[in-house]
C-alpha cells in the first residue's frame, strides 16, 4: 500500500528531482502534489490529504517549522520530514515537537534518501495496520452493542421502541457519505441476519436470504440505500413480530400439554419453564398475557377440577384425593378447593352433581 506524499520546497528543481526519485524508486510513497512553501503546502494538504510532508525548513512566506507547528496544531496526523542545512539542523530540532518524525540533511545522498523514506514508509504502514485493528475492534463491538439492544428489545417484545431505534441508526446514517452510509446499514443487516437465524428454524432459511447486503453493490445514492434499508428494517420487524407471536402461541400450548400431564406431581413455574426453554419470570408474564390466568391460580384451578370429578365418582378419601390432584397434604387441599368453589370438599361431595357451586 502506497503512502501519499507533498512536496515541499522553494526550489523547483529540488522538488522536480525528489519527486522523480520517488516516482522511479520502490519505496512505497506516491506523490500527490508539491508547493514552493508553507502557505502554499497548507491548501494543498486540504486537497491532496497527505499521509507524510517532506519539506525545507528556510523557506519564504512560511517556513518549514512553522508549517510544522501548523499541521500540529490543526490536529492532523499526518508524518513530517525535515530537509534543513548543517546550519540549521539544531534549530530544525524543534520541529520533533511538532511531528517531524525524520531529518535529511541537506546535501543528501540518494541512498540516505531512499533510506530515510523506507523507514517512514514502514512506520506509515505499522499505522496503517493499527487504524486497521482498531476499526475492525470498533465495527465488532458496535455490531455486538446492537445485537444486544435489539435482542433484549424482542425479549420484552418492546417492537415500538425497537422501530424507532432502527429509524434513528438509519437516520444517523442518511448523514454519512455513501461508503459510511453502506458500511452501517451493512452492520444492521447482518445484526438483523444473526437475529433471524437464531429465531427461525432451519428449513425457514429462505426467508434470511431477503436481508442479505449484496443489493448495496447497486445503490449509487444515498437516499436510495436509505430507502432499501428502511424497507427491509420494516420488512424483518413484521417478521419478529409475527415469529414472536407464533412462538408465544406454541409455547403456552406446550405449557398446557405439561400441566394436563403433571397436575398431579409437582407442577411448578420454574420445572415449566425450564421445559419449554425460557426464563420463569418470562413464563410468568407470557402466560397471564396469553390466558389471562397467572400460572398458579391455573395450576390450582385444574386440580381442583380433577378433584371434583373424584369426590362424585369415587368413594376416595380426601387424603387420597389431594395425593391423586397433586397437594401435598388433605388439610391445603380442603383450603384451596374452599376458596376456589365456596365449598368444602365434603359439603361438595354431598352436593348432586349438576349443583356445583363455584
Amino acid at each position: 500500500m502506497n503512502g501519499r506524499m507533498l512536496v515541499v520546497d522553494d526550489e523547483a528543481l529540488f522538488r522536480q528531482g525528489l519527486i522523480h526519485l520517488v516516482r522511479n524508486n520502490p519505496l512505497g510513497w506516491e506523490v500527490v502534489g508539491e508547493a514552493a512553501d508553507g502557505e502554499e503546502a497548507i491548501q494543498a494538504v486540504n486537497s491532496c490529504t497527505p499521509d507524510l510532508i517532506i519539506t525545507d525548513i528556510n523557506m519564504p512566506v512560511m517556513d518549514g517549522l512553522d508549517l510544522a507547528e501548523r499541521i500540529h496544531e490543526s490536529g492532523q496526523d499526518i508524518m513530517i520530514i525535515i530537509l534543513t542545512g548543517y546550519r540549521e539542523f539544531e534549530y530544525a530540532q524543534r520541529a520533533i515537537r511538532y511531528g517531524a518524525i525524520e531529518f535529511l540533511l541537506k546535501p543528501f545522498s540518494l541512498d540516505e534518501a531512499c533510506q530515510v523514506l523506507r523507514k517512514a514508509h514502514e512506520r506509515y504502514r505499522r499505522k496503517q495496520s493499527d487504524i486497521r485493528i482498531r476499526e475492525q475492534y470498533s465495527q465488532v463491538d458496535r455490531t455486538e452493542r446492537l445485537r444486544e439492544e435489539l435482542t433484549s428489545l424482542l425479549l420484552v417484545q418492546q417492537f415500538g421502541e425497537m422501530v424507532i431505534r432502527l429509524e434513528g441508526l438509519l437516520d444517523e446514517a442518511s448523514r454519512m457519505p455513501l461508503p459510511q452510509c453502506k458500511a452501517e446499514i451493512h452492520v444492521l443487516m447482518k445484526v438483523m441476519t444473526d437475529l433471524l437465524i437464531q429465531q427461525l428454524q432451519p428449513q425457514e432459511s429462505g426467508r434470511i436470504d431477503q436481508f442479505g447486503p449484496d443489493p448495496l453493490l447497486w445503490i449509487h445514492t444515498v437516499s436510495e440505500a436509505i430507502a432499501w434499508a428502511r424497507c427491509k428494517s420494516e420488512e424483518w420487524v413484521d417478521m419478529m413480530m409475527r415469529h414472536t407471536q407464533e412462538q408465544q402461541d406454541h409455547v403456552i400450548t406446550r405449557v398446557i400439554q405439561y400441566i394436563e400431564m403433571n397436575y398431579s406431581r409437582s407442577c411448578t413455574l420454574q420445572a415449566v419453564a425450564a421445559h419449554v426453554h425460557v426464563t420463569p419470570n418470562y413464563l410468568s408474564h407470557l402466560f397471564k398475557k396469553e390466558t389471562g390466568q397467572g400460572f398458579s391460580q391455573y395450576v390450582s384451578k385444574r386440580r381442583i377440577e380433577k378433584a371434583k370429578l373424584l369426590l362424585h365418582s369415587t368413594r376416595q378419601s380426601m387424603a387420597d384425593i389431594a395425593e391423586q390432584t397433586g397437594f401435598d397434604n388433605s388439610s391445603y387441599f380442603t383450603t384451596v378447593f374452599k376458596q376456589m368453589t365456596g365449598l368444602s370438599p365434603r359439603e361438595y361431595r354431598k352436593q348432586p352433581n349438576g349443583s356445583n357451586s363455584e
